[in-house]
């Protein structure tokens, strides 16, 4: 995919940051892989600093790994690391919502954007599209959401170490990619936590995201058993 036509970012390390990003979204980029500074700064027609500064900064996020003999590798992340992610997440999540709902800082406003991230959602399920516009549409849309309620609790140090988690969590799923499930069924998971989240409902909403990331965890670990 060439995602060069939608930054608008303001230095180059952010691009390249931003196109790393983007290759994990459509699952370009998997555990394992190696990211060559050279490839990269070709792909975005810039230097190789801004690209080596990227590198590091996600690096620090646990997004890439250096090694000596290898250099800047996508890491792969065992069964073990995956549900600690995973509990973590949740927990980080789920303060997140009691915020939401306790302090009432969802308005209706808030809501239409929520169910509209829906809708593009169910709307994507019956358009035909490549392998890994497909995938990276699907994650887009899922990130969209999830960090528009994080950004909501104002919880801004949570959806720091919630984006990054993301991203990880994500690197196991494209590894077994049925594990994203489908536009549909997401974009049904997702409308019932706006339903509790206008309801006000704390123990509804817990409830609906832990059933939405219990279906990514059974599977992923029906994926990786079966490898």
């Amino acid at each position: 995919m060439d995602f060069r036509r939608i930054y608008k970012t303001q230095s180059l390390s952010e691009m390249a940051v931003q196109y790393i990003k983007n290759k994990i979204l459509s699952g370009e980029f998997k555990g394992g892989d190696k990211l060559i500074e050279t490839n990269i700064s070709a792909d975005l027609a810039i230097s190789r600093p801004p690209v080596r500064e990227a590198l590091r900064e996600l690096s620090v996020q646990g997004m890439i790994v250096f090694s000596p003999r290898k250099g800047n590798v996508v890491p792969e992340i065992s069964l073990e690391e995956i549900l600690e992610i995973f509990d973590i997440r949740i927990s980080l999540e789920v303060k997140v919502l009691e915020l939401l709902i306790q302090k009432k800082l969802l308005a209706g406003e808030d809501f239409a954007c929520l169910r509209s991230l829906v809708e593009k959602m169910r709307a994507q399920s019956s358009l035909e599209g490549e392998p890994h516009e497909k995938m990276y549409q699907l994650n887009s849309l899922d990130l969209q959401f999830h960090s528009y309620l994080w950004a909501a609790s104002k919880s801004f140090r949570r959806a720091k170490i919630m984006e990054s988690l993301f991203f990880q969590l994500l690197l196991a799923m494209n590894r077994t990619p049925e594990s994203l499930g489908v536009f549909g069924e997401k974009a049904i998971e997702h409308e019932r936590i706006v339903d509790a989240l206008e309801k006000n409902d704390l123990d509804l909403a817990v409830s609906q995201f832990t059933v939405h990331l219990d279906s990514y965890t059974q599977a992923i670990v029906k994926g990786m058993r079966v490898r």
